[in-house]
This record gives structure tokens, C-alpha cells and sequence, in this order.
């Protein structure tokens, strides 16, 4: 196999080709973005505005991914991405708290990367939860929340907003935080009310919260759920992939989410325990597929045979367009992970495609029910088909 790798500090110019199915070299280097900076233009709101951005939300926020058409504190990313779900990384430091606000239509889901994250929720923020290491909230539009660094270090965490078709990425902060002398309210989207919002009580969001040390791989819920063994399903993918949220109604590979939110975005944490511990090449036949790696070191590939390769590590994202063949590699020399974000239109189906050679030696250890199995779930072994080979 000959792959092209890309130098992790030198760009490839655009004059390279890519086989079907594969990205060329400079397409490759496009779809990166990487720590600490993740090629953030300096008229990004939230970038161009970073005071106001402490003074609202009690730290900075850097978009990574955002489609163009898009308004609000996560515009202007790097990545592109569908318009219904957007995504920045949130820094706070030691001691800081932001003011309390709600978002007009967007789902806020909120994964904990480092630190200790408090949220305060309600009309008068009377409830309280805490968020730890790779724990993950999922917050419902129009609930009045604050967050706070209630821990001995920095916090990080991966912001994720999702709203309905057509819907806004607008934050109201309450009047008493009001201050015209703010540069960039209207490019934040932020406006100011009084209004108390959506009430959710602790019993009904802890149904929202995913506690990292209490996932569940989703080759158990196949095997539960569809009777797919166990074995099968983790060649397909990575050693443990645990699914955090999909969309309501979902009814593909992991009908059995913990967490259910709008149309076009999918969230998963996955976990590679060794170098050929990752799923085989597959394409996605409408969506977007993104990792974000949060530990440890990868390679990840685009191509049927990973024709090309570009190095990763913690902190950076890689966003591969649909109806391209990728997989990726963990080359930690230990157990490291990569929180996927997957995103469509809003109505996604997300097919996924192996090659015939996959097919053909699943087939043979498995047996022709369990193809036939998979393809109920959305999963085919006809990738070549689907590039015109």
C-alpha cells in the first residue's frame, strides 16, 4: 500500500489527485484544523469580539466548525459543516463564571475535556450539575443556564449546538447584563430579555447527561437489541464506540442512544485500545463525519486502500466530507480516543459503506444473515458500487 502522509507544519500544493473514494493531499490538509488556534479568522465573532465573550460567557470560544450561511458566536469556522448543528471549543479559566443566558432555538450540548464544569439551570439557576472529565450535557433550547470553573485548573470543553431547520443560534442574556457599550452584540447574536424560559427539572435533565465511566459500547445494544454479534460489529468499528446522541426517531445502528436531540447531528466517543483496533475503510452515503481526538495520537486516512494520511493529535478535528472512504489508526502505543460528530441534513439517513472484500470475509465468518442483518441497520458491504467501480 503507498499512502501519502502529510507533514503535520507543511501544506502539499493543490496540484496533487486523489483516487475515487480518497481526498488529494492539499484536500486533506483543508479539512484539519488543529489545536490551539484551529485557523480561527480574526473577524470571526467570536474571535473579533473576545472581550465581550468573557464578559457574557466567562471564557473564550473559538468555532471549528460552522456552515458559511450561518450567524452567531460559532460563525466564521475554519471547517464547514451542515447548518443545523455548529461547533467551538469553550476555555475558562480557574474561578470564572459567565452569566446565565438561554439560546433561542439550539440544543447545547456541552463535552467536558478537561476540569471540573459546573452548570446552574432554571428560571432563578436553582438546580445544579456538575460535569467532569468526558462527561456530556445535553441542554434544551430556551432553558436559562449559567456555567462556572468550579475546579483547581482550567477548564475546556467542545460546545455542540444543533437547531431545527431553519432555526436561530441566538443567545438572551437576561437585562441586568445589558450594556450597549458591548462591541459585536448583533454578530454574537446575542439580545436581552426577562423572560424566565424553559423550566426542566434534575430528574428530566440527568435523562440528558452522559457520565463518561457509565457509557455503553453500542456492539452490546446490537447484540441485545438485533442479535449482531458482538465480534462482528466491533471489526466494523472502532474497539468501543459509545454513542452519546442521535437524532429523535433514529433507527439505524444506534437506535438505542442515551440521548435523543434534533435532526442532522450525531455524537459519539470512540475508543481505540491499539494501532489496528479502528474500523475498515467505509464511506458515509449524506453526512459529514468529524474527529475530534481527545487523547492520545492517530493517523487518519481517506482512500479504499489509505491512499493518504495526515497526522493528528490532542485538541485537533478533522472533518471528512461525505461519500469519501475514511478510517484512522491510533498510533499512542496506547488505549486513546477520538469524540466523533457526524452531521447531515435534516433529515440524514447515514448509510454506511464497506468494500466488496470487507463483505465477502464477514460473509464468510459470519454468514449471509448477518450481511443481510447489518443492511437493515443502514450498514452495506457495496462501497465500490457506490464510486462507480
Amino acid at each position: 500500500m503507498t499512502t501519502s502522509t502529510i507533514d503535520r507544519d507543511t501544506a502539499t500544493a493543490d496540484t496533487d489527485t486523489a483516487r475515487p473514494g480518497a481526498l488529494s493531499a492539499s484536500h486533506m490538509q483543508n479539512i484539519l484544523a488543529r489545536a490551539p488556534h484551529y485557523r480561527a479568522a480574526s473577524e470571526a465573532p467570536a474571535v473579533a469580539h473576545a472581550p465581550t465573550v468573557l464578559k457574557l460567557w466567562g471564557g473564550s470560544l473559538t468555532p471549528l466548525m460552522a456552515a458559511a450561511e450561518i450567524t452567531g458566536r460559532l460563525a466564521r469556522a475554519a471547517l464547514t459543516c451542515p447548518p443545523v448543528a455548529c461547533t467551538g471549543l469553550l476555555r475558562m479559566e480557574q474561578g470564572a463564571r459567565s452569566k446565565a443566558w438561554r439560546n433561542v432555538d439550539a440544543i447545547e450540548n456541552i463535552f467536558c475535556l478537561e476540569g471540573q464544569l459546573e452548570l446552574r439551570y432554571g428560571a432563578r439557576l436553582e438546580q445544579t450539575l456538575v460535569l467532569g472529565h468526558f462527561d456530556m450535557v445535553s441542554l434544551p433550547a430556551g432553558v436559562r443556564h449559567e456555567i462556572a470553573n468550579t475546579g483547581t485548573g482550567p477548564v475546556r470543553a467542545v460546545v455542540v449546538l444543533s437547531i431545527p431547520a431553519n432555526g436561530s443560534y441566538g443567545a438572551v442574556f437576561g437585562t441586568a447584563d445589558a450594556d450597549a457599550a458591548l462591541p459585536g452584540l448583533d454578530a454574537l447574536g446575542v439580545s436581552f430579555d426577562d423572560q424566565a424560559g424553559v423550566e426542566v427539572d434534575a430528574e428530566t435533565l440527568a435523562t440528558r447527561v452522559n457520565r463518561f465511566e457509565k457509557l455503553v459500547p453500542y456492539k452490546k445494544d446490537l447484540n441485545r437489541t438485533g442479535g449482531l454479534p458482538a465480534e462482528a460489529t466491533e471489526a466494523l468499528s472502532a474497539g468501543s464506540v459509545f454513542t452519546l446522541i442521535v437524532p429523535e426517531g433514529h433507527v439505524g445502528r444506534s437506535r438505542t442512544a442515551p440521548i435523543y436531540g434534533n435532526q442532522g447531528l450525531y455524537m459519539s466517543l470512540a475508543e481505540c485500545r491499539t494501532g489496528d483496533d479502528a474500523p475498515p475503510a467505509h464511506a458515509h452515503s449524506d453526512t459529514q463525519e468529524s474527529f475530534f481526538i481527545l487523547d492520545g495520537t492517530f493517523e487518519v486516512y481517506t482512500g479504499f486502500d489509505n491512499e493518504s494520511a495526515i497526522d493528528v493529535g490532542p485538541g485537533d478535528i478533522v472533518s471528512v466530507p461525505k461519500q469519501v472512504m475514511r478510517t484512522f489508526r491510533n498510533t499512542t502505543g496506547k488505549p486513546a480516543r477520538i469524540l466523533a460528530i457526524i452531521q447531515g441534513g435534516d433529515k440524514m439517513r447515514d448509510f454506511v459503506s464497506f468494500s466488496r472484500k470487507v463483505g465477502a470475509d464477514f460473509e464468510r465468518r459470519f454468514g449471509v444473515e448477518t450481511i443481510e442483518a447489518y443492511k437493515q441497520i443502514g450498514m452495506t458491504f457495496d462501497a465500490e458500487e457506490r464510486f462507480g467501480l
